[in-house]
C-alpha cells in the first residue's frame, strides 16, 4: 500500500478536468482534452445525465497505448436533452453547459 502511494497510483487529481460549476443558472464544466482528436470525444445526454468518454490509442511495433477517461455529471432539476450544449475549441478545451430554462431560475 505504501508502495503504491510513493508512486502515485490511484491519484485523486483529475487530469482533464479544468473547471465544474452549477449554479442557479445551470451547470457548466471545462474539460482540457487537448491530447485527444474530434473523433475520439463522445459526449451523450440521456436519462438525466451526461456522459462525456475520450478514447486515444497509439501503437507501434512493440507497444500500445491507450490513453482514455469517461465522466458522468447529473443534469440539474428541470434540464433536459435540449438545454445542453457544448463547444470543442481549436486548442482543445471542452465546454458542455446546461442551462436551466428562464422560468426555473
Amino acid at each position: 500500500e505504501e508502495e503504491c502511494k510513493q508512486l502515485n497510483l490511484f491519484s485523486e487529481k483529475d487530469g482533464e478536468l479544468v473547471r465544474f460549476k452549477e449554479d442557479e443558472s445551470g451547470l457548466e464544466v471545462t474539460l482540457d482534452t487537448h491530447l485527444y482528436r474530434p473523433s475520439e470525444l463522445d459526449l451523450h445526454v440521456k436519462e438525466g445525465k451526461i456522459m462525456i468518454t475520450g478514447r486515444h490509442e497509439e501503437q507501434d511495433d512493440k507497444k500500445t497505448v491507450v490513453r482514455q477517461f469517461q465522466r458522468i455529471y447529473s443534469l440539474p432539476a428541470g434540464v433536459t436533452e435540449t438545454d445542453v450544449t457544448s463547444d470543442l475549441s481549436a486548442d482543445g478545451v471542452l465546454v458542455i453547459k446546461a442551462k436551466k430554462p428562464a422560468a426555473l431560475k
